[in-house]
């Protein structure tokens, strides 16, 4: 299987951190592929961790 690599997806780069929450959030609720959560929670990890620096 390919690693995922948030830092190329210009897409997910561009959402607001609301709008990433809720993407993750409901990706989750609705039991979407297991990839693209994956894709949502890295960048998530990767904005919070930006945060704590």
């Amino acid at each position: 299987m390919k690693a995922l690599d948030p830092h190329h997806n210009c897409s997910i780069n561009k959402l607001s951190d609301e709008s990433l929450q809720f993407a993750y959030d409901n990706a989750k609720a609705e039991n979407l592929d297991g990839d693209f959560i994956q894709l949502l929670e890295a960048e998530l990890l990767k904005r919070k961790e930006g945060c704590l620096s």
